[in-house]
């Protein structure tokens, strides 16, 4: 690990001037190692101590140090670390998302995964949105959000050969309950939810409701059906072994009556829970795998006791950790549209967020997710969302197409003196002949921090001439030399502006050329970052 830091921290120095910046440093090294990803305190440690001593060296040293590594091969990429399901015939997945706003990285995470696999097997995927807790404020359906969701997954390149609405299906879930209860699997409960409390979960008994007889508890649901109950004086219970370890699987509920239901598509006030209605899904679109966070697997338990009463067999389950948070956010849908309404975010889309949208806003392309998910793989561990090996997966596919200008931050202006070329030539993407062509002005504008540390040094001006900086540059030589490297913009530069991650704006110039960068196109501002166009402004995406 030390070789592989000193390696990167090295190059990145050269490449700069002679000073290496941590976070690149960071990313590089995670993106060739990922599985150095389980202690990273320690490779930011190490990096740290690393950096600060290659930047104490002189350029020449640096380069020289460099030259024992000898050429740098790029990493193989690695194949998928998905472990094969073995499936005994044909495989139907599915995707189910609840539409209370668009995707974000968890949501994408098990998205990804069922997409997968089903293209692994020739298998077939279905869309479901589950559509049916007109109540819960962090599940309550979103008429927008149904759209949201599938462009997203278009984004991803996820295709799906059929989708489904649970608001839909009421009327099949209303069967198959009145099959439950003429078999004895279920009940009309009338208790209060803490009398049902107090005597199923705390003491283990039996509740009164339970001993009614089939006829009994389809007489009460017609009674429910027909609006007689309102909300909290009834509801369906799947029965149960009341000895079962877990209180959460005690004679769950299959479904509740909502006085007030705020549902874009449908006003009924009977709803079935998640685990009843996906439960008939799965079973009803011959669903054969499974891939769920592991957050749900209470949901499996449930599930399992109403396809054992009827003789099914449940689908192959395959549980995966949850994404816990994105760079100190957590990853909630509910949380966002909280901070939403109150000013803190400008919208899903708002660049400290991990929504879809914010990501491709900000330049993040759909391959570099996908290739960031397969590979954390199946895991059952919950973690952040790791940026420096999203970014990493991002760059290596941005890189050889981003084109490159030069963008000064906070702009100061140099004289130069004693030069006499009027127009240069840039490389316009990297190691390839397509130049762009940049209008050299007798004054030029420099980065203020580049400025401050370097006046009275030489520099080489990118693409230009060699010069003691100062307010008055006087050029030494056009040859380029090995000394520090600073970019540059000449007069009449484009005012821009470059919305960081943390929603912080970044001003300055942009050289001429460009004005030929369009919405959606991303670039590489040289010795700055990556950049997607969004109307007026620039999004920032990473180094």
């Amino acid at each position: 690990m030390d070789d592989l830091i000193l390696r990167h921290t090295l190059t990145n120095a050269v490449e700069h001037g002679g000073k290496a910046n941590e976070k690149a440093v960071i990313g590089k090294v995670l993106g060739e190692r990922p599985e150095l990803r389980k202690d990273i305190p320690s490779v930011i440690a190490k990096v740290r101590e690393t950096v600060s001593l290659v930047n104490s060296w002189p350029l020449e040293r640096q380069r020289e140090e460099l030259k024992r590594f000898g050429p740098v091969e790029k990493p193989k990429e690695s194949g998928p670390m998905l472990p094969d399901l073995r499936p005994e015939g044909s495989v139907t997945l599915r995707i189910a998302v609840a539409p209370n706003g668009p995707l974000h990285l968890g949501h994408a995470r098990v998205a990804v995964l069922n997409h997968e696999y089903a293209k692994r097997y020739g298998g077939k995927l279905i869309l479901r949105f589950d559509d049916t807790d007109p109540k819960n404020p962090s599940k309550i359906p979103v008429k927008e959000a149904y759209s949201w969701i599938k462009e997203d997954l278009e984004w991803l390149g996820i295709a799906w050969d059929s989708e489904v609405s649970a608001s839909s299906r009421l009327e099949r879930y209303y069967s198959v309950f009145s099959e439950v209860l003429k078999t004895g699997g279920g009940y009309v409960c009338t208790c209060s939810r803490e009398e049902w409390r107090k005597t199923v979960r705390e003491e283990r008994k039996e509740c009164p409701c339970r001993a009614r007889n089939p006829e009994e508890n389809l007489e009460l649901w017609k009674k429910v059906l027909k609006g007689e109950f309102g909300e909290g004086e009834a509801v369906g219970r799947i029965k149960t072994d009341l000895n079962h370890p877990d209180p959460a699987v005690l004679d769950w509920v299959a479904f509740r009556i909502v006085d007030e239901p705020n549902h874009p598509f449908s006003s009924e006030r009977v709803w079935p829970t998640l685990d009843f209605a996906s439960a008939v899904d799965d079973r009803d679109f011959g669903v054969t795998h499974i891939i769920r966070g592991k957050d749900l697997n209470i949901s499996e338990k449930r599930q399992r006791v109403l396809y054992e009463h009827f003789g099914w067999k449940y689908p192959e389950v395959r549980l995966c950790g949850r994404f816990t948070s994105f760079n100190g956010l957590p990853l909630s849908t509910s949380k966002a549209r909280e901070g939403i309404a109150s000013g803190m975010f400008s919208g899903f889309d708002d660049p400290r967020l991990p929504f879809l949208r914010a990501l491709r806003k900000r330049g993040i392309v759909p391959e570099a997710v996908r290739r960031y998910i397969v590979k954390t793989g199946l895991s059952e561990v919950d973690a952040k969302v790791d940026t420096d090996i999203l970014y990493s997966e991002n760059r290596k596919i941005v890189d050889p197409i981003a084109r490159r200008y030069f963008f000064v931050r906070d702009p100061v202006p140099v004289k130069l003196s004693g030069l006499r070329i009027r127009e240069t030539e840039a490389p316009l993407y990297p190691g390839k002949e397509e130049k762009r062509k940049i209008p050299v002005s007798p004054t030029i504008f420099v980065e203020r921090t580049d400025f401050e540390t370097m006046k009275g040094r030489e520099v080489r001006f990118m693409h230009l001439c060699n010069a003691i900086l100062d307010r008055v540059s006087e050029v030494t030589s056009l040859d380029v030399k090995n000394i520090p490297k600073i970019h540059w913009v000449p007069e009449g530069g484009l005012e821009t502006v470059v919305i960081m991650p943390d929603a912080s704006a970044v001003k300055g110039l942009l050289e001429p050329s460009g004005s030929k960068i369009r919405t959606g196109d991303i670039c590489q501002f040289e010795r700055f970052g990556f950049v997607r166009r969004e109307g007026p402004v620039f999004y920032f995406a990473h180094r």
